[in-house]
């Protein structure tokens, strides 16, 4: 069956038929009142209506809709409420906060539908002619802010890429695919998959995002360790411009000059809009297995991890949590069968004989790929390092689970906010002998500015995207919402949580992309000089200022605007009827 896009819910995680099912997952809720200190149980389930949402009456350049009208079919061009909604925002704790209290001030006056480079090259054209800003729209996964229109006074115009989701080429011999930028996750592995190929990149968005967007934010897959980040798999790419379209060659590498390429990786949509990229691709694997260990301590994990990149050994996924994330995957565990659970019972009886202390314990999955006796071999050499850093092993059935529900823990976001429970991340990235001192300081600064608010705080880490030289971090957080303080007491842990990441020398992220959210911290990233450099691409390529205004350029004083954002929302949450008890 051919894969077909849906936009997500425009209050929530996923299509509007899927949800986080308690009952699937016994143990989380339990778990989350516990460490959260949560004493209520009886939340009402909401019933979200769009009606109830206060759209902003759309402010429409008419000369620019007649322009469009003229080359683009009636059904490329919407301002139904329902379209401008749900391109209003990405999937932020602001842009969902906001959307749930019934404000959509972010949305865009229309929304295009583009089919073709030719579509893309028009607007663009008639936007710079009339003044109208452009803000390129993939899945509408985002999470750092990248899709909310910034500023007024000019019409804002979202153009969708969903409709140019194309695979048009693969060269099996050369291991590459050209492909249109509005192809989703599965359908871009659908079509691959007829050629015997993948892209390997596997995003925990991947249901619900495009290669446009993972290339626009240089998005991280889950098995990056063989495949690499996207930017690793950009060989060619082609970016309508306001200044015309930049293009660059199919070739494994090149010494021209400054790579053109890397202009508009991670552009955000602030220089133009990608409309196809040829990409390298890999042989489908003949195996793949996910196993589950277990170490005593999360330092052993570390050490495992590193002592891998040493030896040269990796294997395709690694994915190391603390003792708190642990906790937390096993509380989200899937309804387990009666002989799963006794023999949970006996390995929690051997590994508590074997030294384990539970609370300390840090559970490690691994995935393993390629022919059958490469995967044995990689399964041995990196268990036999493993051992010697004090892991157990335990099989294949916690491997299973993780990939039974690997794309589901977004859906847990929407579940806690009903609960009116914050929950949320920051992920970075810094080298190996930074990654202890980083973890220790940046959680200990997370619980502090949580506890300023008089609530417990639930933090967690894990560590995954290994490198030579170091590996990505990824913190989440959760605490009890304080009511009509919501988003002053969210950002005073987000800043806490960001601010910590850039004065210990870790990146400001690792691929979830600047935005608005990340963007006071970009001139501590990249120097005073490195902001100077993008602002003068963008005023080369985008002199009118059409494209994404208000990304990857901070102003004099980045954190007024940064604290603006989402406090202008109604302190209530819209409470429907109610149609039940939560589960």
């Amino acid at each position: 069956m051919a894969y077909e896009p849906r936009h997500m819910k425009w209050w929530g995680w996923g299509n509007e038929d899927r949800h986080f099912d308690a009952h699937a997952h016994p143990g989380f809720w339990p778990y989350a009142k516990e460490v959260l200190e949560i004493e209520r149980d009886d939340f009402a389930e909401r019933d979200w209506k769009l009606e109830n949402v206060e759209l902003p009456e759309a402010c429409v350049d008419e000369r620019f809709l007649a322009k469009l009208r003229s080359f683009l079919k009636p059904d490329q061009i919407s301002d139904g409420a329902k379209n401008r909604v749900v391109h209003a925002y990405g999937k932020g704790f602001r842009d969902l906060f906001r959307l749930r209290r019934g404000i959509a001030a972010g949305a865009p006056d229309l929304v295009v539908y583009a089919e073709s480079e030719r579509d893309v090259c028009l607007t663009l054209r008639a936007a710079a002619e009339r003044d109208v800003m452009l803000i390129p729209f993939g899945g509408g996964s985002n999470i750092s802010g990248c899709l909310e229109r910034m500023g007024s006074g000019r019409t804002a115009v979202s153009l969708d890429m969903r409709r140019k989701r194309r695979v048009l080429e693969v060269d099996a011999p050369s291991c590459t695919a050209r492909i249109e930028a509005g192809a989703f996750g599965p359908d871009l592995e659908q079509q691959l998959g007829e050629h015997g190929v993948t892209l390997g990149h596997f995003p925990d968005s991947f249901l619900h995002s495009t290669l446009g967007g993972w290339i626009a934010t240089r998005s991280a897959g889950m098995q990056s360790n063989k495949y690499g980040k996207i930017e690793d798999m950009v060989m060619a790419l082609r970016m309508v411009t306001p200044e015309g379209v930049l293009a660059t060659r199919t070739v494994p590498k090149s010494s021209s000059g400054i790579d053109v390429n890397h202009l508009c990786i991670g552009s955000e949509g602030t220089l133009g809009v990608i409309v196809e990229a040829t990409m390298r691709v890999h042989l489908r694997p003949e195996k793949r297995v996910v196993r589950g260990y277990l170490f005593a301590e999360f330092e052993g994990g570390v050490e495992a991890m590193h002592e891998c990149v040493r030896q040269e050994c990796m294997p395709t996924m690694v994915r190391l949590n603390d003792p708190d994330k642990t906790a937390l995957s096993m509380a989200f565990r899937p309804t387990a069968s009666s002989f799963a659970k006794i023999a949970g019972a006996v390995f929690k009886s051997y590994i508590q004989a074997r030294g384990f202390a539970l609370p300390r314990a840090c559970l490690m999955l691994t995935g393993f790929e390629g022919g059958q006796e490469a995967v044995g071999r990689q399964i041995a050499e990196v268990e036999k390092i493993y051992r010697r850093c004090g892991a157990v092993g335990l099989g294949a059935g916690a491997g299973e689970s993780f990939e039974e529900t690997k794309y589901d823990f977004p859906h847990i976001r929407d579940f806690l906010l009903d609960r009116d429970v914050t929950s949320d991340v920051s992920e970075t990235s810094t080298v190996w002998s930074n990654i202890m001192p980083l973890y220790r300081g940046t959680m200990e600064v997370l619980r502090d500015s949580i506890a300023e608010s008089g609530v417990r705080p639930w933090t967690g880490c894990h560590i995954s995207h290994t490198y030579q030289t170091g590996a990505s971090v990824y913190f989440t957080f959760g605490f009890k919402q304080q009511r009509e303080r919501e988003m002053e007491q969210y950002l005073r842990v987000k800043r806490a949580v960001q601010q910590s990441l850039v004065d210990q020398g870790a990146t400001l992220s690792h691929h979830h992309a600047v935005g608005t959210e990340h963007l006071p911290w970009l001139m501590e990233d990249i120097s005073p000089v490195g902001v100077q450099a993008v602002a003068a691409i963008k005023r080369g390529l985008d002199p009118a200022n059409i494209m994404n205004p208000g990304r990857l350029t901070p102003s004099a004083d980045p954190f007024r605007e940064w604290m603006r954002i989402g406090q202008s929302t109604t302190s209530s949450p819209m409470y429907f009827p109610a149609k039940g008890r939560a589960s």
